[in-house]
């Protein structure tokens, strides 16, 4: 797979593949929440949006009508770390698809009725994730887990914030961070590889003609510490949302395989001890799972349930019984040899999409600087074994973990290590929080 690495920073890979008719391309650029200021959190995000409002070529309809009369798609999402556009169509309209979303990430037009229009779009999806159990026990983690640094505050920012954004505020961050020494254009599928890298290499060439030093050594943020915390938001539900967390492993760790394989075996699959012993032996709840966030120097594992909350403190109690038997024992030889066999199908079988290839492309580009191939990929999964399963787990699994729940206080405080002793502090929906302590990640 050809790297193509322009004057200007851009980087362009690509990935023929004769035997499909599409193409998939993917647009990344290295800057999300992470890096903005508290007073202009969900900045980037807001970014993200407006891109789709038009250009110095097009407006918001002729974007999507053009995109959508050769049958292709392009969309996007930020993260803490990255924004993503993403797309596709067959072969041979890609150049049409590509041309847009270069369009769209180089010269938003950034229109003062537009930025307002999507000020209350972005305002009702805030408010739509303060209504949902889920997303606000996640949302308390990552604000107590990380506390004081820029990962812990929301990736949309808060309600405040997004009402005190200014136009000016968007085209000043837009301006310093989407450029090109930031940039990985992927593309995978059936599409005229030499035709597709000269067009998108002049687009970025025209917009940037040359690596901007500044731009270049923008640092990257610091991996937040760590603070075990523990939150209860008293919400009158019927399930009970219960969030258990941990420091984790980098995405650039190599033990993520190992990860992986835990993760399989404890939490992800049907065949999980967790699935088996907290909904198909017992039926204590419905949804149970995990959560990993690996990012590039640190991460999180986090658990969580939707659950009665008569059941809450038995799933508990589950969940600590099987991290305490798999730091002592770790898994089965039968359950690792399970794993694998998930994880090399999904190895596999991603091979067969064309936007999995793409995305898999930008992702080792950005994260590790070069490109891995599958058989590398499968021989990191074979040599994981029981022992560092082991270690993986003592590592994770700390006595210092976080706890949040959403649901009916009187019925959930009992979860809580410091509810005795707490001074409670009430806030929203009656926001209980038992504050934890500060304890400097390890897990780099």
């Amino acid at each position: 797979m050809p790297v193509t690495s322009l004057p200007n920073g851009a980087r362009i890979v690509t990935e023929k593949v004769d035997s499909v008719y599409s193409a998939a391309i993917d647009l990344w650029v290295e800057v999300g929440s992470a890096y903005e200021e508290a007073l202009n959190n969900g900045v980037t995000h807001f970014i993200e949006h407006m891109l789709f409002k038009g250009t110095g070529k097009r407006d918001a309809e002729s974007l999507m009508e053009e995109i959508e009369d050769v049958g292709g798609m392009v969309s996007a999402s930020t993260s803490r770390d990255t924004v993503k556009l993403y797309g596709y169509a067959l072969g041979d309209a890609l150049p049409v698809v590509s041309d847009i979303m270069l369009d769209m990430a180089l010269a938003p037009r950034f229109d003062a009725v537009d930025f307002e229009l999507e000020r209350k779009v972005i305002l009702d999806e805030i408010d739509m994730y303060a209504d949902d159990p889920v997303d606000v026990a996640q949302d308390l983690l990552y604000a107590g887990m990380w506390k004081g640094s820029p990962q812990a505050r929301p990736i949309t920012g808060g309600a405040e914030e997004v009402k005190a954004l200014t136009l000016q505020s968007l085209r000043d961050h837009f301006q310093t961070y989407f450029r090109p020494e930031r940039m990985i254009v992927s593309v995978a599928g059936s599409f005229d590889e030499e035709r597709l890298i000269d067009s998108v290499s002049q687009a970025l060439s025209q917009a940037f003609p040359v690596a901007n030093e500044s731009a270049a050594a923008l640092s990257r943020p610091q991996a937040p510490a760590y603070f075990a915390v523990e939150e209860l938001v008293d919400w009158d539900t019927e399930q009970a949302q219960v969030a258990l967390a941990f420091p984790a492993i980098s995405s650039l760790d190599e033990r993520q395989e190992a990860l992986q394989i835990l993760d399989l075996c404890l939490a992800t699959s049907n065949s999980s001890r967790l699935f088996k012993e907290v909904r198909e032996k017992r039926g204590l709840a419905y949804s149970i799972g995990s959560i990993q966030h690996s990012y590039r120097d640190f991460g999180l594992y986090s658990f969580g349930a939707s659950v009665s909350c008569g059941n809450a403190e038995a799933v508990m109690s589950l969940i600590f019984e099987e991290l305490e038997n798999i730091k002592k024992n770790g898994l089965t030889d039968r359950e690792i040899a399970r794993a694998k066999a998930q994880l090399r199908t999904e190895i596999l079988t991603e091979k067969e999409s064309m936007a999995a290839r793409s995305t898999a492309n930008a992702s080792d580009l950005m994260y590790f600087g070069r490109l891995s191939d599958i058989g590398e990929n499968l021989a990191r999964v074979e040599k994981v074994d029981n022992a560092q399963i082991i270690d993986l787990a003592r590592l994770i699994f700390v006595d210092d973990y976080s706890l949040v729940a959403v649901g009916p206080q009187n019925k959930l405080k009992s979860l809580f290590r410091g509810a005795k002793d707490s001074q409670a502090g009430k806030g929203h929906r009656g926001r209980v929080k038992f504050e934890g302590k500060k304890k400097e990640s390890t897990h780099q």
